[in-house]
């Protein structure tokens, strides 16, 4: 069968490339002859990642798209998290724009509808939802989610939200993360990543995936501080780990330059491979974590967090793990309030590493078993043009 995936793919975001590699391995193991084209801002690199076909997902090119379309027994948006308006402090509250271009709400349901008008199914699959500001968002979720014959959220607050923005789709699911599903790179590979980074062998680190949000630095400097006390207190090493290297990069290495760190951290820089970051994450005593996927990643693992809350998927992966009690607000980690309750979370999670350990694979578990089964149900669907039992048209 022939499919077409539409994502946040090609950007240099590890987590949504670890999303496109777990639906890629998901997909090909229900459908061996799967021919799978990605849309994506950046064709070539996804090419080289992934060693599939994709095209730009520009809409200047409308017969490129349309002849994509209609190549396809299915067109799946997702995974991850792209129906959102959550960066309105940055951009402001405009439904259509963010500085000249689409905002992601419009670009990507326009996808779907496009797809829809041209009679193909569509499948949306293990998306994030929300926070959704405006009237104009929520309708037109609601309208286009209705068009899809299968819809997946990720997670309970999605499928929520979803509800009450009118999406009536004949099938919704919540289901997990695809990135639960894939196994870390082999040992030697993480090695031998780690070495090309400087890091002596053996060294006991807690891993530190931190981003910018909305411009603000207090936050960034607290989370340093907390991390320098613990992985002091503990002789521990810090490995920063950059989730978009354009952006969370020089954050690491201002943070990873302080002086109360300079002699214990390094940067992980240049590791493209998600397989191969999940394997250092999973080596970590614990992660420190505000990229969601550093957290899915990690949790897959086995390896706790503490979480820096900024956004509801966010919140939704600590409610989802067992993780809440560990976590601090963006906004409180603005205060010396929030350095310290992130630092007692951090000494806590040392204290307690074994059960903590134990309470997350229990809670983790059946996440990882039922992550690849979401790919069967796409399988299912391309098979019959629409709802399973009713003749493809």
């Amino acid at each position: 069968m022939r499919y077409l995936v539409s994502g946040y793919y090609g950007e240099g975001n590890l987590g949504d490339e670890a999303i496109l590699a777990a639906m890629l391995h998901d997909l090909r193991c229900h459908d061996a002859a799967a021919e799978i084209t990605v849309l994506s801002f950046d064709a070539a690199d996804t090419a080289r990642r992934h060693g599939v076909e994709a095209i730009s997902t520009s809409l200047r090119n409308p017969s490129q798209l349309m002849a994509a379309v209609l190549r396809s027994h299915l067109v799946i948006s997702g995974g991850g998290s792209f129906l959102h308006e959550a960066d309105f402090a940055l951009y402001g509250r405009s439904f259509l724009w963010r500085e000249g271009r689409l905002r992601p709400v419009p670009y990507f349901l326009s996808i779907v509808t496009l797809a829809r008008s041209l009679g193909r199914p569509v499948m949306w699959y293990a998306l994030g939802l929300g926070p959704l500001h405006t009237a104009e968002a929520r309708q037109a979720v609601g309208r286009v989610g209705s068009l899809c014959q299968v819809v997946t959220w990720r997670d309970v607050d999605s499928a929520r939200l979803a509800a009450k923005v009118g999406v009536r789709a004949p099938v919704q699911l919540v289901v997990p993360d695809p990135a639960y599903s894939p196994a870390p790179a082999p040992a030697e590979d993480v090695a031998a990543a780690l070495r090309g980074q400087g890091l002596p062998a053996g060294l006991r680190y807690l891993a530190v995936c931190p981003r910018p949000w909305l411009g603000r630095e207090t936050y960034q400097q607290h989370l340093a501080a907390a991390v320098a006390r613990v992985a002091a207190a503990h002789d521990l090493a810090v490995l920063f780990v950059p989730f978009q290297e354009r952006t969370d990069g020089p954050l690491c290495a201002e943070l990873r330059a302080r002086p109360d760190l300079a002699e214990r951290a390094w940067v992980v820089s240049g590791v493209d491979d998600p397989a191969v970051t999940a394997g250092i994450l999973g080596g970590a005593e614990f992660v420190v974590s505000m990229r969601l996927h550093s957290g899915i990643l990690a949790a897959a693992a086995g390896v706790p967090a503490a979480a820096i809350d900024y956004d509801p998927k966010v919140r939704a992966f600590l409610r989802q793990t067992g993780q809440e009690p560990w976590a601090v607000t963006a906004d409180d980690l603005e205060s010396a309030y929030g350095r310290s309750t992130l630092e007692d979370a951090l000494f806590a999670t040392v204290r307690d590493l074994p059960r903590r350990r134990a309470a997350l694979e229990r809670r983790v578990r059946p996440l990882r078993r039922e992550a690849g089964r979401t790919a069967a149900l796409a399988v299912q669907l391309a098979a019959w043009g629409g709802l399973p039992g009713v003749p493809r048209r």
